[in-house]
């Protein structure tokens, strides 16, 4: 895997840089400890940091948290944003803690999540928001200026990690909860369906309108795949068929066989 950018500006700038597994390791610990840091900070960091680590600094510790906290506690804030139809996300920066995104905020900030935007998309604006609000409120924090306020824990919410089973597509759903799935889901761990028994990924869906058919139906329209959902049709956009890249739905179409009024997803 390339470095992070974070570790290649930390080589140019002569910074030592060590990347232990676990920060709650045997090894880990006292390396860190050694080093005498002035403060901590991270992101999108899976783990806890031990209390040990964040008393070393005597609390100078800050957690850059990709959501407007406390919404969207957890490991995958972005994903669930938009699955839930959130108009808005944001960044917030809380003192670290021991606890799981239940520390005090230092400050935040928010924006419109775009008609369209996947959760990749998302995720790359955020992190240069992030970046942009731990520059300018980073060191009046560290020198006392700014004070944290406690989270409202009755306002709190989860984001608990996204599996690949969360990407399933099940077309009983509403197109619209269904086009909030596939841009949730996308780049990872990936929108997912079955047709003819192979998984087929769909990558873009645009909502539209149709007749009321059963859920699942599957038909050409100008030669693009239309789905109908538990209520309006998703556009099959843009797919990736099992052990092929992704393509046009429209490409997708023109190489099927036997495509009747009978096809469905899934199948």
């Amino acid at each position: 895997l390339a470095p992070s950018a974070v570790k290649e500006r930390a080589i140019a700038l002569g910074v030592p840089v060590v990347q232990p597994v676990l920060l709650n390791g045997d090894a880990a610990g006292p390396l860190l400890h050694d080093l005498r840091p002035d403060a901590l900070v991270w992101a999108a960091y899976g783990n806890l940091i031990p209390r040990r680590l964040i008393d070393a600094v005597d609390g100078r510790a800050v957690n850059v948290h990709a959501s407007l906290l406390p919404r969207w506690r957890g490991a995958s804030p972005i994903a669930h944003a938009i699955l839930s139809g959130d108009r808005q996300a944001g960044v917030t920066l809380m003192q670290g803690t021991a606890s799981l995104d239940r520390g005090p905020i230092i400050a935040s900030a928010a924006t419109d999540i775009r008609s369209g935007e996947t959760a990749g998309e998302l995720t790359a604006r955020l992190a240069l928001l992030g970046g942009e609000l731990l520059e300018h409120e980073l060191a009046g924090f560290l020198g006392g200026q700014t004070v944290p306020t406690a989270q409202d824990e009755a306002a709190a919410t989860w984001a608990p990690k996204i599996a690949t089973l969360d990407g399933e597509v099940r077309f009983a759903e509403p197109a619209e909860a269904l086009e909030r799935r596939i841009r949730a889901m996308t780049p990872e761990p990936g929108a997912w369906t079955r047709f003819r028994g192979q998984r087929l990924a769909i990558e873009h869906a645009t909502l539209t309108g149709g007749r009321g058919v059963q859920h699942g139906t599957l038909e050409l329209r100008d030669g693009v795949p239309h789905v109908a959902a538990g209520a309006g049709w998703l556009r099959l956009d843009v797919v990736k068929p099992a052990g092929k890249r992704a393509m046009a739905g429209s490409e997708w179409a023109r190489g099927l066989r036997d495509l009747g009024p009978e096809s469905r997803l899934p199948s």
